[in-house]
């Protein structure tokens, strides 16, 4: 087919078994023979077409050029050898870069909220947009839209962190960095699969379908907002009924409440889910009607519910026509927006420009150390590159470790094909003397030597100590991997001997910097209580080791924490957008977060002015303005992320006692004062009205400001109020306007 189709006259010409195909996957490993695209295979498996092509990069493992050529020639192949010549999606994972051998690795999503800067956020992800494209991804599974509300579970680190507004923010920056790259982004995972019961991947959700509209579903809106053309389903339950079969969620809520008129796609097996482990449904060929008529439109990686068991549903009359032509019309529009019809394939000789270039390299890097949260320093940073330096710790000296579970290296344990800069590497390239001594793995294994890192330790200046965890998405007990998919956790300690492996060597007396690598929010009020300093490096990707050390000599990160990190596992939940009566204190345990939600320090020292609002009151469909003076007051440079949260009192819900409704990012100068203003529209307030058909409500009330360096570091405050009657918005504004006038 040459052009682009009318998406009727395309529906109405098509057989059954087209239609079907075009809601179906197939995997790409499937498709290839002796690394090169197989038409005799593809003959066989997809005569009448096919919706998707999944798994591009992961599962080839081919490098972009011979991907390309093999994307090219299934294109191809679709275009003129069936029947209407309907090109595929065709997709690969990118939660941290594309997930394909020589694919960028990026800080992975909990460390890219940890910059609060959108726009880096932006850039990243139409850096790894090009990627994408160059091998002939139009598509791809990210950004995970969930708030990552339990550490205990093991996917918390592909989320933007616990706060609907920042991940809101972060969530949006991804789509529209992505599409500026000419890739279409699917929101994952909708919803609730970030707040688990007992923080096990898949349980239910610790809260209602009406809470989370409040909460959960802010990231997702904001997501379909952008431009977000896909949703995938999350495994989980909502209100009893499972989200691949929840008409009120997928159909009602997303569709006919918000307008979304994009793909809902099942996640990997979801659908069969709903017969195999979930029981709802007799068999598979029943899950597929159900899961069609909820509203999803696309079955991933293969198909198996949908396919020949739904061609033949139709015929049998459990299912009407029509709802296919349903489900088949939103993907054909989705290929049309796209530009499928009309745009070329991957071109092979130029896919490898868009690999492994300086400019890729830079904005790895700048993300990295702009992800990592200086968390306490007691003056020992930054370091002198004159010191002698102990480099210790499991993840001082791994490549994989610094490395998020989706990417190539991560989900499929082979080389990716790419140069990763260690922290111990980078040092040693930049300090005077540097000695290394593992020490322990990040499981307890018969190769740790704790006394070596003690020796080293011992006849150092300070200590490096890089400790905290692998991730990965395998699920056997035997993995090495303490984080990721399907691994989840019941404590929140450090594993194996790490935390001994700190304890012993500050018990030398020498300075101990640690530095924590790891995905997951750790409890380590006692490895931060021994050590001098402590950095939360996250999953700092393919230049983390060089951003380590650029922090640890004296770039100022200006990261800020997108979670609160427990003191220990009791105290969950302790995210901090709790009610006023759901705080305080335990018999035995402070009640209040190591470390609360927006914390970060800086080399720098900064003073707040007083917060002026105008004005005093307005309606509940007016807006506020909210402004304060930030000045740095060192003789150096420096990074503040200014910080605006909000309690909206006399509401017919209860609210959080805090939420953030704005921020900043501000780079400083030695003595320079910034002017910030937030211009805070009322349907921020808004909260979903209780029928599950009905919209927003604003309701009038007093409204409290406060600004200040965390969720509980309030430097100042003001008050206002919202008058009149309630409002209704269409859309609720989670984050203030932004403007900042420097001196």
């Amino acid at each position: 087919m040459t052009g682009s189709p009318t998406v009727d006259a395309l529906v109405d010409e098509m057989a059954l078994e087209a239609k079907v195909a075009q809601l179906g996957s197939v995997r790409i490993g499937a498709v290839l023979e002796d690394g090169a695209f197989s038409a005799e295979r593809a003959r066989e498996l997809v005569p009448h077409g096919v919706g998707r092509v999944t798994r591009v990069g992961r599962e080839s493992g081919l490098g972009p050029r011979d991907l390309a050529a093999a994307v090219a020639d299934f294109q191809a192949f679709l275009r003129t050898e069936t029947p209407h010549g309907i090109p595929a999606f065709v997709r690969e994972e990118s939660l941290c870069g594309y997930a394909g051998r020589r694919g960028a690795t990026v800080p992975q999503a909990i460390g890219l909220a940890s910059s609060w800067d959108p726009a880096l956020v932006r850039e990243v992800a139409g850096t790894v947009g090009e990627q994408l494209r160059a091998v002939g991804c139009r598509l791809t599974l990210s950004p995970v839209a969930d708030l990552g509300v339990d550490p205990r579970w093991g996917r918390i680190e592909e989320t933007f962190g616990e706060d609907p507004a920042l991940a809101a923010a972060m969530t949006g920056s991804v789509v529209r960095g992505l599409a500026d790259s000419g890739v279409d982004a699917t929101l994952k995972h909708f919803v609730g699969h970030g707040r688990p019961a007992g923080g096990r991947n898949r349980a239910r959700p610790t809260a209602s379908l009406a809470a989370m509209r409040d909460a959960d579903c802010v990231p997702f809106r904001a997501g379909v907002d952008a431009g977000a053309a896909s949703v995938m389903a999350a495994y989980n339950t909502v209100d009893g009924v499972p989200c691949h079969a929840n008409e009120a969620l997928l159909t009602d809520l997303l569709r006919e409440t918000w307008d979304f008129d994009g793909t809902v796609v099942s996640d990997g097996r979801g659908i069969e889910m709903l017969a195999d482990d979930y029981g709802v449904t007799a068999d598979r060929q029943t899950a597929g009607v159900r899961a069609l008529s909820a509203g999803i439109d696309v079955e991933i990686p293969e198909s198996e519910c949908f396919g020949e068991r739904l061609v033949a549903a139709v015929r049998e009359g459990l299912v009407d026509e029509s709802v296919v032509d349903r489900a088949l019309r939103r993907h054909l529009r989705q290929k049309v927006r796209a530009g499928l019809f009309t745009a070329d394939g991957p071109d092979p000789t130029t896919a490898a420009d868009a690999f492994e270039t300086d400019a890729v390299r830079s904005v790895t890097r700048r993300a990295a150390r702009r992800s990592q949260v200086l968390l306490e320093n007691d003056g020992l940073l930054p370091l002198s590159p004159d010191a002698a330096v102990a480099v210790v710790g499991p993840n001082a000296d791994a490549p994989r470790n610094l490395l998020g579970n989706y990417s190539y290296a991560g989900a499929e344990n082979a080389d990716g094909g790419i140069d990763i800069v260690t922290p111990r590497a980078a040092l040693a390239e930049r300090v005077e003397t540097v000695v290394h001594e593992r020490g322990c793995g990040v499981r307890a294994g018969p190769d740790d030597d704790l006394d070596a890192a003690v020796s080293a330790a011992r006849d150092a200046d300070v200590v490096v100590a890089c400790v905290g965890g692998q991730s990965g998405i395998h699920v056997e007990r035997d993995s090495p991997g303490t984080a990721g998919e399907a691994l989840d956790r019941a404590g929140l300690g450090l594993p194996g001997r790490q935390a001994a492996l700190v304890e012993r060597v500050a018990a030398t007396g020498t300075p101990v910097v640690v530095v924590l690598v790891s995905g997951r929010p750790l409890a380590v009020p006692g490895v931060v209580e021994r050590a001098n300093a402590t950095v939360a490096a996250w999953l700092p990707g393919q230049s983390g080791g060089a951003a380590i050390a650029d922090v640890l000599l004296g770039a100022d990160p200006g990261g800020r924490l997108p979670v609160s990190l427990p003191r220990s596992v009791g105290q969950l939940p302790i995210h901090y957008r709790q009610d006023a009566v759901s705080r305080g204190d335990y018999v035995f345990a402070d009640g209040a977060p190591l470390f609360p939600f927006g914390h970060g320090e800086s080399y720098a020292d900064f003073r707040y002015g007083s917060l002026s609002v105008a004005p005093d009151s307005t309606a509940t469909d007016g807006e506020l303005t909210a402004t304060v003076t930030v000045e740095n007051t060192a003789d150096r440079p420096g990074t503040e992320v200014v910080q605006l949260y909000a309690r909206h009192r006399g509401g017919r819900r209860v609210t959080p006692e805090r939420e953030l409704v704005g921020f900043r990012r501000v780079d400083l100068d030695a003595g320079e004062t910034a002017t910030v203003t937030f211009t805070l529209p009322a349907a921020a307030f808004a909260t979903a009205e209780k029928r599950r058909d009905a919209g927003l409500v604003v309701d009038p009330g007093a409204v409290t400001l406060g600004v200040g360096r965390s969720s509980a570091d309030r430097q100042a405050s003001a008050s206002a109020e919202l008058t009149g009657a309630p409002s209704h918005p269409r859309r609720r504004r989670p984050l203030a306007d932004v403007t900042v006038e420097r001196a």
